[in-house]
Formats: structure tokens, C-alpha cells, sequence
């Protein structure tokens, strides 16, 4: 997981309304359609998802420790998405243990190498990168009005641009990757392969695999390197994580066919994946 800094999340919790709007606008739809459309729980314009239960948020304290306000802004994103959401006083064990004894149904938790959601009941243990991935490419779906046929260049084969491929490939899209260690790339095509019996094409340079792809997805962490010469006048953008890969004037360009967040779109996927057995969707019954 990259590391986030205090600066990267401070106020998302209440700029949540103006977050979504700028979503609707962008792609047509909310943040929790989004995350549905990645969880493959299509959601209806007002539908509201069933209450599961108690959702806690667990501070971790190993490792660098906690991140100032970390907690705090999933616990505003999961609210935002109609969850009740607590955060235990005692993080690590003490944390987990204050959540059971509320009978939480769900944990959110993270430390320097992971962040996991985990809804006990089912069992379903849901990570962060797999998740942003898939729930990126469901916005991109959405913005570009449909995926399918469309050539998708996937840059960085870690565990974000993996999911990305894997979501791109299911939605219909043309995949292409590029990573600039080549095994890693090979790794991923021969994995696509093998799931799907698809081949994905291996970029060798990034900047003629940029100029040839109008619908990107930017999961590295390596600031600004996209540049304006480099973007046509219809790219689009998803670029989960931090730091942004898009350069300031690139920005400027496609502002409004560039997707970006710290955390909303992983987390609400995060939440939508413990959710989406069929067993425990929209309409259900927790208890039942």
C-alpha cells in the first residue's frame, strides 16, 4: 500500500457531496454506483444498499503508525455511503477486540503493507489495491460510456495495475501494459492468458505507449511524468493513488476527463466487494 501522507486525506470527510458531484459530472454517476458497477451489484439511480451492520475502522499503530486522520476519512467515506461506522479508542488488537464486542459486522483496517476490509460473517477479505483497481476501471467504464472494444493502456503491473487489467479485460477492453521492469508486464500478460485466454500487447516505450492510448489508467507511483505533448485532445485519465502522475499542465488539459482520489473510490470498492455474495445483496437480511 503507498504510504499516504496527512496532507493527502485531510478534509475528505467533509467534502464528500463535492467529491460525488464532481463524480456525476465526470462520469455520470454517483461514487456508490461506481463501486457497485466494480462489485458487479448494478445499483439504480436512488437504490440504497441494505444496513449490514456495524462497520468499524481499526487503528493500527505498527510499523510507521497511524496516519494523521486516516481513519477518520474512511470512517467519513464509508458514512458518507449510508454505513454506521465506528472507531474503536484502542487500536491493534485492543481495537479489533472493542469491535467484536459491539458485534461489528465489517473491519477496515491498514497497516504499512496492507489495508483490508473484512466482513466476518462471510468471510470476505477485501484488499485495497485489488479493489481501487477494479473500481477505477468501473468509473472509466462509465466515463468512456463503455470499455468494451476500447484499447486501455495499464501502466505499472503491481498489484493496482493488475486488478486494473483484469477489470479492463472483463469489461471488453483492448489491454495494453507497460511497467518499466518488462517482467513484471510479462507476468501480468501471461496471467491475463491464463484466466481468460487473452493476449494483452507489452509496451516498450512509454511515450509512443501514451501517445497511441486516448484511455489510460496510472497505476504507479511516480509524480508528473505524463506530460501535455504526450496527451491527445480526447485522453482520459484514471489515476488511482498518490502522487498524481499527471503533470500540473497536463491537469489543466484533461481536468475534466481525469479521475484522481486518495481513498473514495478504493474504499467504497472495498466495501461493495464484502457485500456482493448473493447472498448478502441489496434487498437482503443480515440476520437472516
Amino acid at each position: 500500500m503507498t504510504r499516504l501522507c496527512e496532507k493527502d486525506i485531510d478534509g475528505i470527510a467533509c467534502r464528500m457531496e463535492q467529491y460525488d458531484q464532481e463524480l456525476i459530472n465526470k462520469t455520470g454517476h454517483t461514487l456508490a454506483e461506481i463501486a457497485a458497477h466494480a462489485a458487479g451489484m448494478e445499483q439504480q439511480g436512488g437504490e440504497k444498499i441494505y444496513d449490514p451492520g456495524l462497520v468499524a475502522v481499526i487503528p493500527m499503530t505498527c510499523g510507521q503508525g497511524i496516519i494523521g486522520g486516516f481513519t477518520e476519512a474512511v470512517a467519513g467515506i464509508l458514512s458518507f455511503l449510508e454505513m454506521r461506522v465506528f472507531i474503536p479508542r484502542a487500536g491493534d488488537v485492543n481495537g479489533i477486540a472493542a469491535a467484536l464486542a459491539r458485534e461489528a459486522k465489517i473491519l477496515f483496517m491498514a497497516d504499512d503493507d496492507r489495508f483490508i476490509a473484512v466482513h466476518l460473517k462471510s468471510g470476505r477479505c477485501i484488499d485495497n489495491g485489488e479493489a481501487t483497481g477494479k473500481g477505477y476501471v468501473a468509473a472509466l467504464d462509465y466515463m468512456l460510456k463503455g470499455v468494451n472494444g476500447q484499447r486501455i493502456l495499464i501502466l505499472g503491473a503491481g498489484p493496482v495495475g493488475c486488478a486494473a487489467a483484469f477489470a479492463a479485460v472483463n469489461f471488453g477492453g483492448n489491454v495494453a501494459v507497460y511497467d518499466k521492469k518488462a517482467e513484471a508486464s510479462e507476468r501480468m500478460a501471461q496471467d491475463i492468458f491464463n484466466r481468460y485466454g487473452r493476449k494483452i500487447c507489452i509496451e516498450q516505450d512509454l511515450k509512443s505507449a501514451l501517445t497511441n492510448h486516448h484511455a489510460i489508467v496510472v497505476a504507479c507511483p511516480e509524480a508528473g511524468f505524463i506530460t501535455q505533448e504526450v496527451l491527445a485532445a480526447d485522453s482520459y485519465v484514471a489515476a488511482p493513488g498518490i502522487p498524481l502522475g499527471v503533470c500540473e499542465d497536463a491537469r489543466e488539459q484533461i481536468q475534466n476527463r481525469l479521475l484522481h482520489d486518495p481513498l473514495q473510490i478504493g474504499v467504497a470498492t472495498m466495501l461493495y466487494e464484502c457485500l456482493k455474495r448473493s447472498d448478502y445483496h441489496c434487498q437482503g437480511d443480515e440476520n437472516r
